[in-house]
């Protein structure tokens, strides 16, 4: 039987890793959580994950982007693909676009919260699959 794909999720909200750890289990996934981002890295290393879901604000309000721009200059973990989630646009009014943002932020994509459950697995099940083809 083949290995389910490994889902990292890494965010401070308990209550959003719950849900969407039961979404993604029952989309066939296999999931491991981080609520910060140190204990992500350390996840990262540990669990090596086929995907990560990532808020931006966590201890700071850039942690996400410190995050991600840390996976993606270590050569062991740089193809990880990473899908940012945030939901400072409706907290700010400033908002990012994977087109417009993604060089910067070193995301693979990005979605706003809330997100749909099925918005989630789609967007993870495209990034998986894109990933597999650029190997």
């Amino acid at each position: 039987m083949a290995r389910k794909p490994r889902i990292l999720i890494i965010d401070d909200d308990v209550d959003f890793i719950d849900l969407n750890k039961a979404v993604l289990e029952n989309s066939g996934y296999e999931v491991v959580t981080a609520f910060s981002g140190r204990e992500g890295m350390d996840k990262v290393r540990f669990e090596q994950p086929d995907l990560i879901v990532l808020d931006l604000m966590m201890e700071k309000h850039d942690t996400g982007f410190t995050f991600a721009k840390s996976i993606k200059a270590d050569p062991v973990y740089k193809k990880i693909p990473i899908l940012m989630l945030t939901s400072v646009a409706g907290e700010t009014g400033f908002g990012f676009s994977q087109e417009q943002d993604g060089y910067w932020m070193k995301t693979d994509d990005f979605l706003n919260k809330p997100v749909a459950p099925e918005d989630l697995v789609n967007k993870i099940s495209a990034l998986l699959e894109r990933a597999k083809q650029s190997e």
